[in-house]
């Protein structure tokens, strides 16, 4: 045997994401000067790295070597023991070579992730949502959903109500959401919710979701049952006088033909000052519907933009705005028109505004105007990300100017 290794240590735990270093003692056991190459064995291979790699000693002497070991934050990474070798050749007699082996403990990891599929939907009293549990995690997710509401104006049942997902998988989670009462006024209401996926003794995943609730009576009722009311009055003079002379004078015509009658000729003329009265309803043109995202991507201690300028020749009137904060980082997002600011959000109490208001009032801006998002990001709270995400929906009608 031309040389001798061993580790100082028995059982060594290191946790995904970290790195341990570990001693590995190298003897030559022969009486003159070898060279050795060192190579690690075994699945934690890919990330143990040896300082320094190749060693020269003299005969009967030794050397310390570090062993980082650096276990990556994957799925892949196996929770549990699991064995490292490091083998070691000699230069003069390759065939003589020796190996030192440990035990890992590989420590558990848990990142789950929940995303929902429609952040934003509509209805008056039910609405269903799609999302994807994923666990990105080396063991076994056991997560419970909940549906967390401030307000208590919607409820959700979840189909399934928990969920088992393997490392490195997903899973498609459906949530029906129904309101505890009707909206009777005649504006939509929106509520904003969140949903979570907790499991004992890892983080609680998160994702936020918005209801926009409309109102019983729809808005254009009013202007529905006006031009219906036209439509019905525009028949009735027609019938008046169109259809029903014409049928009088066929009707008159086909007895004449069957009973032979004395022609008499009467003098008559024509009443002077007579008028034709057309009788018309205006249609109230509504437009077409819009829906304009303004995603928002900002650095840590930077700010940025996005905006949407109204077509030349078009109004656009705005119905619902909805701001999402999907990573729950912290910062402000300014709504403006034209450079003037109208609404500011915080992040941070995002699920404390007070949902018996619109988040909006109705607003309309001019051709060429501008909506612009300004988002300032002070922080991020995805440790995975790098910036702050937001994101602004607008919905709307663009009619003619």
């Amino acid at each position: 045997m031309a040389a001798q290794a061993w580790f100082s240590s028995g059982d060594v735990d290191v946790a995904p994401g970290t790195t341990a270093v570990l001693q590995l003692t190298v003897v030559n056991l022969s009486d003159t000067t070898d060279s050795f190459v060192l190579t690690p064995v075994g699945m934690p291979a890919g990330w143990t790295t040896l300082r320094p790699a190749n060693l020269t000693l003299f005969g009967g002497t030794q050397q310390i070597i570090d062993v980082e070991v650096a276990p990556p934050m994957l799925p892949s990474t196996t929770a549990g023991p699991t064995a490292l070798s490091v083998r070691i050749v000699p230069q003069h007699d390759p065939d003589n070579l020796t190996t030192a082996e440990t035990t890992l403990i590989i420590g558990e990891s848990f990142d789950r992730r929940l995303n929902v599929l429609q952040p934003a939907l509509r209805g008056r009293r039910t609405a269903t949502y799609d999302m994807m549990l994923e666990n990105r995690g080396n063991t076994q997710a056991s997560c419970r959903l909940h549906l967390v509401d401030p307000s208590g104006r919607i409820e959700g049942e979840f189909d399934p109500p928990a969920a088992g997902v393997e490392p490195g998988a997903s899973t498609l989670v459906r949530l029906k959401v129904h309101t505890t009462g009707m909206q009777w006024q005649r504006h939509p209401r929106t509520v904003p919710f969140r949903i979570d996926a907790d499991q004992p003794g890892s983080p609680t995943a998160t994702s936020p979701a918005t209801f926009v609730q409309t109102p019983v009576i729809p808005e254009n009722l009013i202007g529905r049952l006006v031009a219906a009311g036209a439509a019905l009055a525009v028949l009735a003079v027609a019938w008046v006088g169109l259809v029903k002379p014409a049928i009088d004078d066929a009707a008159q015509a086909a007895v004449d033909k069957a009973v032979p009658t004395q022609s008499t000729t009467l003098d008559s003329s024509p009443d002077a000052g007579s008028e034709s009265t057309v009788v018309t309803t205006p249609v109230d043109d509504k437009g077409t519907i819009v829906n304009i995202p303004l995603p928002v991507s900002v650095p840590q201690g930077q700010s940025g933009a996005n905006q949407y300028t109204v077509p030349a020749g078009k109004v656009l009137r705005v119905t619902d705005l909805i701001v999402q904060n999907p990573q729950v980082d912290n910062g402000t997002l300014v709504v403006s028109k034209d450079g003037n600011a109208l609404f500011t959000y915080s992040f941070a109490p995002m699920f404390g505004l007070d949902v018996d208001q619109p988040l909006v009032t109705p607003l309309e801006l001019a051709a060429n105007q501008q909506l612009t998002v300004t988002v300032t990001c002070d922080g991020v709270s995805d440790l995975t990300a790098t910036a702050c995400n937001a994101n602004v929906f607008v919905s709307g009608r663009l009619v003619d100017a």
